[in-house]
Formats: structure tokens, sequence, C-alpha cells
């Protein structure tokens, strides 16, 4: 009778928990989406505890058009490049020593986007990289101009040996 009981009582506080584990994570869910700029993250029916993507509507299969570009276009002006690089290469110089995702995380751009300007700004000195894949960390200025096309020349080179 007592195991019995106790068996009620854990599956109940285990209901319990699991319920206010969803309201924690939608509740934190609406709070990056309000600090984003987003509103309240919206969610799709009939997949509890996943949020859909704002801007778009529920169970919709069009995506939404990338931000600060016309609505068909698939590229960036240099404008708009450069004007990333900037924001970029300000942001590192506040913030060394941070990855790829860390940076995508505090200017909220999607690491794709990113990748094109980071790589002009290597390729003119103006960022430098320390280690290696996804503990990449950026630093600001003293990177070699021209660095790459040394690699890539040492590269060909060992291969013709």
């Amino acid at each position: 009778m007592g195991n019995q009981i106790e068996s009620q009582i854990k599956n109940r506080i285990d209901s319990f928990v699991a319920e206010l584990t969803e309201l924690v994570k939608l509740a934190a869910l609406d709070a990056v989406g309000e600090a984003l700029g987003n509103g309240a993250a919206t969610r799709r029916p009939g997949r509890p505890g996943r949020p859909g993507r704002p801007g778009r509507p529920a169970g919709s299969g069009a995506s939404a058009p990338r931000r600060g570009r016309k609505a068909g276009s698939g590229r960036r002006s240099s404008d708009e490049i450069e004007a990333m690089k900037e924001t970029i290469l300000t942001h590192v110089r506040a913030n060394p020593g941070q990855r790829l995702e860390q940076i995508n995380a505090a200017l909220g751009i999607p690491s794709k986007e990113l990748k094109r300007p980071v790589s002009l700004l290597m390729e003119a000195g103006k960022l430098r990289t320390e280690g290696q894949k996804r503990g990449t960390k950026y630093f600001a200025g003293s990177g070699a101009r021209g660095r790459g096309k040394r690699k890539k020349k040492a590269k060909a080179s060992r291969k013709k040996a």
C-alpha cells in the first residue's frame, strides 16, 4: 500500500517537473525574442516546446526575406559587406579572443553571413586568428597581408615534392 502511494507521488512530481521545465523554456525563448527585438517567440502548432521562427507564418514553407536585402536578391551588396566588416572589426577590437559563434550571438548576424566579411578582413590583415576549426579565436590587427596566398603556394609546392 505504501509503495503505491510513493509511486503516485513520484509520478505527479515527475509530471510537475516536466511541465515546469517546459514553461521555463518558453519563458526563456520569449525573453530572448524580446531582447532581440522580435517580440515574443512564436510556437508552431502541434510541436510542443519547439518555437517557430519569428517573422514566418507557422507551417509555411516559404522562407522570410533576409535582413537588409531586397526580397528575391540572393547577393549582398558591397556596401552591406563593408558595413558588416566595420561592425565585426569594432566588435572584435572590443572583445578579443571570441569564436565565430560568440560574435554571431553578440551581433545577431547568422554565422553563414559572417564568413565572407571575416575572410576579407583576414586577407586585409585587419584580423588574425589563433586555433583551428571551431576553436578558432579572432583578434584585431597584425594579421599578415596576403598570408593566405603564401599558404596556398606552400601547399602546392609540397604536393609537387
